[in-house]
């Protein structure tokens, strides 16, 4: 036999060994396949066995959460209720809180004024007048405009006095347009009519109207004259002394924060410059002597003087002890003067120049034993005295309606 016979033959003993390996192995790998299969037979058998019978309804799903969807629509809802023009702030509130609410509770809204028939009599405590006026925004009958603003529910929008277009006269109940003499009976609706304003009302209070205030006032129009500067009617008898600071009036009062340009309650000018309403002013000097705005005294002086003397009385007959004595720096608030090396008293410091109480602390020097031993200028001495302050001017015009 020849080399390559012999190769040949070796070549195929490998071969047949590898197969008789592969055969020798494939038992095994067959009952493996046969368990997969079985496996899998199985679970489909089960899953025949977990449907039923063709007949039977097949097992539910499990249930989509639908908090998502819930959650849009109420958005959409909320925003459709946002968008529209016809609500009131307070229906929008509502609305949307039933919306939050899931409609689980009922928000009953407060109830409007009732007024059975819409030409009725109004009784108003505010004018003299024989007519009513009809409310151009929600069409209701109203003694006056603030009768209409004390009588609607709550976030319902104030009267336009420049919108009143129509009236009902109170002796015949007829409802016509906006004049001084009622169409049928011919009834005088009020002995002053301003056709501007929309205001009807007694003489008993001088009303007249202002071209540069752009309404009507009350107090006589002999007795102001118009500030361009402060925009406002100042009394003539102030007029010439009285502080003029841009649309000084055009502010709220800071004690009830109202609007004074447009407050049917009297504005006051304080010595400071700054403008209060007069009855507010009156309650603030009952406890307290400055000005809410600057925090400068508004009493003159002369009536300060004698309480300002017992506190320093009372101040020298009760030192402060050693260990809580302290000097300061302090600022006058009425003089606006600053004082150094000031002994400090929990009754107060008195500035050496104006001899006001009026004073803040803005720095501590020194503090316990140490603070009484820097010297102390007597009050007043060598110091020129305070200006006068004048007392607080008449107050100005309040607007009629």
């Amino acid at each position: 036999m020849s080399g390559e016979e012999e190769n040949f033959m070796q070549e195929d003993d490998i071969v047949m060994q590898m197969d008789e390996e592969d055969d020798e192995s494939d038992p095994e790998d067959l009952d493996d396949d046969d368990d997969d299969d079985d496996d899998d037979d199985d679970a489909m058998n089960e899953d025949d066995g977990a449907g039923g019978d063709a007949g039977e309804a097949p097992a539910p799903a499990p249930a989509v959460p639908q908090e998502e969807d819930a959650a849009i629509a109420r958005r959409r809802a909320i925003q459709e209720v946002m968008r529209d023009g016809s609500l009131s702030e307070q229906e929008k509130r509502m609305r949307i809180q039933n919306i939050m609410s899931g409609g689980r509770t009922e928000v009953v809204a407060p109830p409007a004024p009732a007024i059975p028939q819409p030409e009725a009599n109004a009784a108003c405590v505010h004018y003299e007048r024989n007519c009513n006026i009809v409310a151009p925004c929600c069409n209701r009958v109203f003694g006056c405009r603030i009768c209409h603003d004390e009588l609607s529910p709550t976030g319902h929008q104030a009267m336009n006095r420049f919108m009143v277009q129509e009236t009902v006269c109170k002796n015949c109940n007829t409802r016509q347009r906006a004049s001084n003499q009622c169409v049928n009976c011919q009834t005088i609706f009020g002995e002053y009519h301003c056709g501007v304003c929309n205001l009807w009302m007694s003489m008993s209070k001088k009303p007249f109207h202002c071209e540069q205030c752009g309404f009507c006032r009350v107090g006589g129009v002999e007795a102001f004259r118009h500030c361009n500067e402060c925009c406002m009617c100042i009394s003539v008898s102030v007029f010439e002394t009285h502080q003029c600071f841009k649309d000084k009036y055009k502010n709220n009062c800071p004690v009830c924060r109202e609007d004074m340009f447009s407050s049917r309650q009297s504005p006051q000018d304080l010595p400071c410059g700054h403008a209060i309403h007069a009855h507010c002013f009156r309650k603030l000097a009952g406890f307290d002597y400055r000005c809410p705005i600057c925090k400068k005294t508004v009493v003159s002086q002369q009536s300060m003087a004698a309480a300002w003397e017992a506190r320093a009385r009372d101040i020298s007959e009760h030192p402060m002890p050693a260990d809580l004595q302290r000097i300061v720096d302090i600022m006058c608030n009425d003089c606006e003067t600053k004082s150094n090396n000031r002994q400090w008293h929990f009754l107060g410091i008195q500035c050496p120049r104006c001899n006001s109480f009026n004073t803040v602390v803005e720095q501590v020097v020194s503090t316990g034993e140490g603070g009484a031993a820097l010297p102390q200028q007597p009050p007043g001495d060598g110091q020129p005295p305070a200006a006068q302050m004048p007392p607080p001017g008449p107050p100005g015009a309040p607007t009629g309606p």
